[in-house]
């Protein structure tokens, strides 16, 4: 009777042992799918370029705003001292409405990369999930929180295969 219960117990702690390490565990670095995946350079340089158009019409709109300013300062001996003053309030003026313009310009930009990155996130995470059932692995964990593993355990470029693989037409709504 000794015997069986022993056994029992044996047994039980054997499968519960077996069944605590028998997690499958990888790491990928996301950071470099979304950086250097087709989908996600496209996303960076319309981004970029979008970033890169607004800060020309900045420049041109500053340029303009100096030779205003320039002429006016040529200008303030022969103008009386009010109508100087006037047209200094007005170039200021000028300059806030721009600054809030580029300002509201700028913060759109920053929401729709953010709402189109999310998208493309929302899209890794599917196939981060099919990958999971498809390869057994229990936990897939960002190579950014851990400090050393094991380099069989990344599967960032088996991810990035299929991210390429599997998500080709993405679309940026403008």
């Amino acid at each position: 009777m000794l015997y069986k219960k022993f056994s029992f117990l044996f047994v039980l702690l054997i499968s519960f042992y077996t069944n605590c390490y028998s997690q499958n565990i990888a790491y990928a670095n996301l950071d470099t799918i979304v950086k250097t995946s087709e989908v996600g350079k496209k996303i960076i340089t319309y981004f970029s370029d979008k970033n890169n158009d607004l800060l020309k019409k900045v420049k041109i709109d500053e340029k303009d705003l100096r030779l205003r300013e320039e002429s006016l300062i040529s200008q303030k001996n022969i103008l009386n001292p009010d109508e100087y003053q006037k047209k200094v309030k007005e170039i200021q003026i000028d300059i806030n409405k721009l600054n809030e313009k580029n300002f509201k310009k700028l913060n759109n930009i920053n929401n729709e990369k953010n709402i189109v990155t999310k998208s493309f996130l929302d899209e890794i995470n599917i196939i981060l999930k099919e990958f999971a059932e498809t390869n057994k692995i229990d936990i897939i964990v960002s190579s950014n929180q851990i400090l050393i593993g094991k380099s069989n355990l990344d599967v960032t470029d088996e991810i990035l295969n299929l991210v390429n693989k599997k998500i080709r037409k993405f679309e940026i709504k403008k």
